[in-house]
């Protein structure tokens, strides 16, 4: 088969898919890109489209870095023991790489044209080069697969496809509240769906009551209500929210950390709102993957002045040096923090 590179964006998927469906493989392939779940989800529907399962002498594994080569090429070109395919899985080799393993990542590259028809030789990684001629060589002779985070609008229908297998609705809230809480990532959501699955039963609804009852906010969610309570002004409420965090075992310095990043976000946003900048323009300099978030910013930005949010950003970079070099104890100084910044009375704009 001819081969190509293609993104995961709707056209690599389908592809790869319909591959599958078919068993028309290419001999070799490359799975890479951002979104881990995806990239291993196809590296095991790959791996069970081309060989039985329990068929552990026609299925060789490296998952180190920086394997073996000969080896590799051996087993490539390897006649399959009593079945129709060999699959050679390579995963996180670093061979995509500039730098180091250059001498074998050649010894693959020529590999590539003395593959059997027997023979699939599927490369997993996570640093891809792509300017490097492995990675050239991959995309011409077979198929090599970016797999990007999904939009918002893939991953909403991706939950309620995954749910409706078990004849299970979620409601528009309860949903918005699954990715807010999970940071829409993939594998977390997997793990999560399952769970609410079995709360939910067959036939079932989930609600925002059943999702807040199971999935439990992450850190940066957390930080996100306490700098809520911040910009309202309301000091009890942040240092209880501080304090509960606290008891829950969170160390005071990732604390501080996520409220920087926080604060610096806020007022990113408040400066490319007044350049006039777009959502998605927006997202880019952000490095946010998802409109609900620029939403919930830009809500959260209105408490504040941009001229607060500066001085913000740059005291809690202050108390991270000064309780690095042994100056304050980092629990005191993120309570001055929120003491400061949520005092009553202070402008809003």
């Amino acid at each position: 088969m001819a081969g190509k590179q293609v993104k995961q964006k709707n056209e690599g998927m389908a592809r790869l898919q319909s591959e599958l469906k078919e068993g028309t493989f290419h001999s070799v392939y490359l799975f890479f890109g951002e979104e881990r779940y995806l990239v291993l989800k196809m590296r095991d529907n790959l791996v069970r489209a081309a060989v039985s399962p329990d068929d552990t002498m026609n299925l060789n594994i490296h998952k180190t870095a920086w394997p073996d080569v000969s080896k590799i090429m051996d087993e490539c070109l390897a006649m399959p023991f009593f079945a129709d395919r060999r699959v050679v899985l390579v995963q996180d080799s670093g061979y995509f790489t500039a730098g180091k393993g250059k001498d074998e990542a050649e010894k693959l590259t020529g590999l590539l044209g003395e593959l059997p028809e027997t023979t699939i030789l599927l490369f997993v990684e996570t640093d891809v080069d792509k300017w490097s001629r492995l990675y050239k060589a991959v995309s011409k002779a077979g198929l090599s697969v970016e797999f990007e985070h999904p939009d918002e609008m893939e991953l909403a229908r991706w939950v309620v496809s995954q749910l409706s297998e078990y004849r299970i609705r979620i409601t528009k809230g309860a949903l918005q509240m699954l990715l807010e809480r999970t940071g829409a990532d993939m594998t977390m959501l997997r793990a999560q769906l399952d769970k609410l699955a079995a709360c939910a039963g067959e036939g079932g609804t989930l609600s925002e009551t059943e999702v807040g009852g199971l999935v439990a906010e992450r850190l940066e969610t957390k930080v996100f209500d306490l700098v809520d309570a911040v910009g309202h002004r309301d000091r009890r409420g942040a240092i209880s929210r501080y304090d509960e965090l606290l008891r829950m075992q969170e160390e005071p310095n990732r604390i501080l950390y996520f409220l920087g990043r926080q604060f610096n976000l806020l007022y990113l946003m408040k400066v490319l709102s007044r350049k006039g900048k777009g959502t998605v323009e927006m997202m880019k300099v952000m490095d946010l993957r998802y409109s609900f978030q620029i939403r919930k910013l830009s809500d959260q930005a209105r408490f504040f002045t941009t001229e607060q949010l500066r001085r913000a950003v740059a005291d809690c970079t202050a108390m991270e040096q000064r309780f690095k070099t042994g100056k304050i104890d980092v629990r005191l100084g993120v309570e001055l923090l929120l003491v400061k910044y949520s005092r009553p009375g202070a402008s809003v704009r």
